[in-house]
């Protein structure tokens, strides 16, 4: 029935496809595209929504929508008004030129270009409201200037702007914070570009991504940028909030400053933010995040209940503090005031949520959420679990020490304390004599991606020279650098300073020792970042010389296995290998039950598959594994080249519910597996049930005397 319900949608879908280019829905509003918009929108106003279909916003608008439309489509017809719709799925080219970044979005156009915007899922009377506006706007105050906002590139950018005074935004358009400011500028240059134009000053915009060289030329470490340029050169960027409001301020006093001569280009010291003092050694931009400041976070101070529909459209901008929740759960029930208090104490920090796993099984299911109520820190992709304490002291310090801004390194004794503190340091040095925007810009892109992996209490800064040179390996080192040190050594950051990317790949790499302690809150990292983990399991009862011995063997076999196979991931290795110790008296309960070894038994190693559920405890001997640097090494090859017989972490019973679940899936895939064997498989069951039918009818009938036996 459901694969028939396919087809049947699949085929109506084209055939309106087929009849609609153009046509009017419902004789109201139009199916727009690529080929016919230029044509239908070249004379008079049109109100045009732009979707997606399988936007949950757009379909929720979509009846809104309709009935608008049909209120006022024909009403308006008579001041040259119509409506269009454009699928931007279909049409994304024609969108992005149509300044559209999120759907649904309803635009008003004159003469094909657009004079209007509103965004979201709005209610009919917001809708209502915005047409009626806009239209009477749009008759009052006909399209003054046709470019307001010039695209500029690679090609025209140096010859276009070396005459005049030009305002140029700098985007990418898959920045949040690009998208968020669009309808400011496109409300900002529909207003002042004829305005402006009388004094020579012009409005641009250049796509970052696909202009690179434009852009870093330009002083342009962040997005979006908007910058002054005079004659070709230059000035400074617009040093003010992007709101529409404070950058009209901005532009109307240009004039002024104009008459005076007032362009003096900045000293070399403020030429990379045309601001009093943003160099990266200046107090001010070492505790924040990019050159407008720390972002602030749930200003509110309240729980923000998320949704299956809102979540990843929430989740996607900022760190998200996050409850996953059954209503009926004991715990999750103690847990709610106390998580109602944690919003107000997090306010301005961190955003705090909550989610209804009742009603998000699918979402829980992928964000691994396994017992009730699981906490999650969510920052654009990254994800880390909290593990402590349930209480708001527990939950307050961990919002602080994930939120926490890096060290100033001053002195050595500074670093030798972030050093006992971590295993893991990262170390970034510059030259704060250096006012580059290239510096500048390493400084905010390390910045950052540290804060977005949960790394800024590890994250130390210098930017004193000597110092810097004290501190780092000797040698020549160009500043600025991106260094890790751990395991007694110095391990260098060789790639661009400004890729993301890079940095992201780097930071993740480095993040652990050659030999980490297990812990509930690297224990998810451990095991599933790892194709293999090998854990060496440890009575620390026995003293710290029993302990340091055979840590001190483990290590040894992990830079022995460093050696032979490269880093983590080289192709010459079969896959990811991490080592970790465990104190086998904080973990007894869960060695015993998961590995079946006991105390009695420790040291012992054990070589974790957690993609198979499988591990490995004995060599190829068939004897346990020796805790010996050799022993380790060899035994971790043996499992490479597939030599050692695996054993499952799970139990018999579990084993058996697998392999009937297996069976069971199995034999439904023979019977049901396509429409043929559904329709085959429905006969047969037809057969047999009409078979027994009649052979219970014939037994009753001889059981009355009715027929005789055979």
């Amino acid at each position: 029935m459901h694969f028939a319900r396919v087809l049947f949608g699949a085929l109506l879908a084209s055939l309106g496809r087929a009849g609609a280019q153009g046509a009017p829905v419902g004789d109201k509003s139009h199916i727009l595209d690529k080929n016919n918009f230029d044509s239908k929108t070249s004379s008079g106003t049109w109100v045009i929504k732009h979707y997606s279909p399988s936007c949950h916003h757009c379909q929720s608008f979509q009846p809104k929508w309709d009935q608008v439309v049909t209120q006022q489509a024909i009403p308006l017809s008579a001041q040259d008004v119509h409506f269009g719709e454009i699928d931007c799925l279909e049409n994304q080219e024609l969108c992005t030129q149509n300044k559209v970044f999120a759907w649904p979005t309803v635009g008003v156009f004159r003469a094909g270009k657009r004079l209007d915007g509103l965004e979201g899922d709005k209610s009919e009377k917001e809708l209502s409201e915005f047409i009626k506006r806009s239209v009477s706007e749009a008759d009052a105050v006909p399209q003054a200037y046709d470019a307001n906002s010039i695209i500029l590139n690679q090609s025209n950018f140096t010859e276009t702007t070396k005459r005049g005074t030009w305002i140029v935004k700098h985007y990418s358009p898959v920045c949040h914070h690009c998208r968020q400011m669009a309808p400011e500028w496109i409300k900002l240059t529909d207003e002042l570009a004829k305005q402006m134009a009388g004094n020579q000053i012009l409005f641009g915009e250049v796509d970052c991504p696909a202009n690179k060289k434009v852009c870093e030329e330009n002083h342009v470490d962040g997005y979006p940028t908007v910058n002054l340029y005079v004659n070709g050169r230059y000035i400074e960027e617009m040093s003010v909030r992007y709101t529409y409001d404070a950058m009209k301020g901005y532009v109307l006093k240009l004039p002024e400053r104009i008459k005076r001569g007032n362009f003096a280009p900045p000293p070399a010291s403020q030429a990379s933010s045309g601001q009093a003092d943003t160099s990266p050694g200046s107090s001010s931009d070492d505790v924040t995040d990019d050159k407008r400041g720390a972002e602030e976070y749930n200003l509110s101070g309240e729980v923000v209940t998320l949704t299956k529909e809102n979540f990843a459209d929430k989740t996607s901008l900022g760190p998200w503090f996050v409850k996953f929740y059954a209503p009926w759960c004991t715990h999750c029930q103690h847990l709610a005031p106390i998580w109602t208090q944690l919003g107000e104490a997090s306010k301005g920090k961190v955003n705090i949520g909550k989610i209804n796993c009742d009603e998000a099984s699918a979402l829980c299911s992928k964000y691994n959420v396994q017992g009730y109520p699981t906490l999650k820190l969510l920052w654009e992709g990254e994800t880390t679990d909290f593990k402590g304490t349930r209480d708001l002291s527990s939950l307050s310090t961990f919002v602080d020490n994930v939120m926490a801004q890096p060290n100033l390194v001053q002195s050595t004794a500074d670093l030798q304390r972030a050093q006992k503190a971590s295993d893991v340091v990262y170390l970034f040095a510059y030259d704060k004599a250096d006012t580059s925007a290239k510096t500048k810009a390493a400084l905010t892109h390390v910045k950052a991606n540290a804060q977005k992996m949960f790394l800024s209490r590890q994250l130390n800064i210098v930017s004193d020279t000597a110092l810097a040179r004290q501190v780092l390996p000797a040698g020549d080192i160009a500043l600025p650098t991106l260094v890790a040190l751990k395991d007694g050594k110095t391990v260098s950051f060789g790639g661009s300073l400004t890729n993301d990317d890079q940095i992201h790949e780097w930071f993740y790499a480095e993040r652990f020792p050659l030999l980490p302690e297990l812990s509930r809150e690297n224990s998810d990292a451990l095991f599933y970042d790892s194709d293999y983990l090998v854990l060496v399991i440890l009575d620390t009862e026995r003293g710290e010389d029993y302990v340091d011995h055979y840590r001190s063997s483990a290590r040894e076999a992990a830079m022995e296995y460093s050696k032979a196979y490269g880093a983590a991931g080289n192709s010459k290795s079969k896959g990811t290998v991490r080592f970790a110790w465990v104190n086998g008296n904080k973990w007894a309960s869960y060695v015993d039950r998961v590995f079946r070894i006991r105390h009695d038994n420790w040291p012992a190693i054990v070589i974790a598959r957690p993609s198979e559920d499988q591990f490995f405890t004995t060599d190829v001997r068939g004897a346990p594994i020796e805790p010996s640097k050799m022993g380790v090494f060899l035994a971790v090859r043996a499992v490479l080249e597939g030599k050692l017989k695996a054993q499952s972490t799970n139990s018999i019973i579990t084993r058996g519910a697998h392999g009937l679940a297996w069976a069971v899936k199995s034999v439904w895939g023979l019977l049901f597996g396509s429409a043929l064997r559904v329709l085959l498989t429905l006969a047969g069951l037809g057969g047999i049930a009409y078979y027994l039918h009649k052979r219970g009818q014939h037994a009753r009938a001889e059981a009355h005397g009715l027929v005789k036996g055979d």
